[in-house]
């Protein structure tokens, strides 16, 4: 049997569709969402919150927060409708949102009717990362309700925290073209070369770095040319590798948060030549960031995190590590806001030991 639980938010002054955005934020019309499927009735499991990460692709400041419940089923989830029907046309059927979830799993989104359901999974954890979802075979019919199933893989990920944000009802995709994209390995990592040929609204493009070419990960960006005409050339290298194969993508984003992935490519990586402390990503962060090390020997590791006074207020690893690549993240949500130095102490079985500091800030 399916739970219902109304929930009212202030969300925006007239219909949401037909209009560019719902942000979540715009207060106006009294817009109602019902919770179905999740588990015994909690009025916490729906929310307009802040936003748990302003750094990336999403500045705004609210979003909504939905937590999929242990005893909920596969298809928990919610539905609303707006003050009036919308029919779908060219320049409405294309719809983007913004997620930021816990578990990779597919988004389910929904207008009914057509009543089918549209499956995009994300490929970023703890990210936002944006999805779109494709009604252009549905042209000429009219929706009239909106549902949304956050976490939906076959078998669903109980407990799951699930941020949305940015729901847009738009005609066409970012217009912006790759003209080449290449990735090789050199002596200081995977270098990837790309091209363009013009370029419209191109505020820069993600790398995105994947070990088995399904769930990638961020590591790095780099700033578009905004509008040219002329032919731009890019390269990035990625200093974090190991011997073994990796895939990498870019997605290019516009300014007004649009966005297009390339073909991946692949290359083969090497074990580091030397030791290496990255600085951490995100950057600003709140309140969970990640730290990368890169390890040319066996050794034993210390990363602990200073305030600016030099005063020691956290311990986050101490352990021994292969040589190669790795990864720890840090969760700061019992520190302040502030600037803070996180330092690494490597001991080989030989040789010199490796010290480190990067100065990295938190913003709450």
């Amino acid at each position: 049997m399916k739970n219902f639980l109304v929930l009212s938010l202030f969300l925006f002054s007239v219909s949401v569709f037909g209009q560019a955005t719902i942000n979540f934020e715009t207060v106006g019309q009294d817009y109602v969402w019902n919770i179905f499927s999740n588990g015994p009735t909690d009025s916490t499991a729906l929310s307009v919150v802040d936003n748990p990460n302003t750094t990336g692709i999403n500045t705004s400041a609210k979003c909504l927060k939905y937590i999929v419940k242990a005893a909920g089923d596969p298809w928990s989830g919610f539905w609303g409708q707006s003050a009036g029907p919308i029919t779908l046309t060219a320049d409405n059927c294309i719809i983007t949102l913004m997620v930021y979830k816990d578990v990779i799993s597919n988004f389910d989104f929904k207008l009914e009717p057509p009543n089918v359901d549209h499956n995009v999974a994300n490929t970023l954890i703890n990210q936002w990362e944006k999805l779109t979802f494709d009604y252009t075979s549905d042209i000429g019919k009219t929706a009239a309700t909106i549902t949304m199933i956050p976490d939906f893989p076959a078998a669903r990920t109980a407990g799951s925290v699930n941020y949305i944000d940015n729901i847009e009802f738009i005609h066409s995709v970012v217009p912006v073209e790759l003209t080449s994209f290449s990735a090789n390995t050199t002596q200081s990592g995977i270098e990837l070369k790309w091209s363009t040929a013009t370029e419209t609204n191109n505020k820069g493009f993600e790398v995105q770095k994947s070990s088995d070419s399904k769930a990638f990960i961020t590591i790095g960006f780099v700033n578009g040319k905004g509008t040219t005409t002329s032919i731009q050339q890019y390269n990035y290298v990625d200093a974090s590798t190991t011997s073994g194969k990796y895939y990498y993508r870019l997605c290019q984003v516009d300014f007004d948060g649009s966005y297009k992935y390339s073909d991946v490519v692949e290359a083969q990586g090497t074990t580091p030549s030397t030791f290496a402390l990255s600085q951490n990503y995100p950057n600003p962060f709140n309140p969970t960031t990640t730290m990368q090390f890169s390890l040319a020997s066996d050794a034993k590791v210390a990363i602990k995190v200073f305030d600016m006074l030099g005063r020691e207020v956290a311990n986050i690893v101490e352990a021994n590590y292969a040589a190669g690549v790795h990864k720890v993240e840090f969760n700061a949500s019992k520190l302040t806001s502030g600037l803070y130095v996180y330092q690494i102490n490597a001991v080989p079985a030989q040789g010199a030991a490796f010290t480190a500091n990067k100065i990295m800030t938190l913003l709450k």
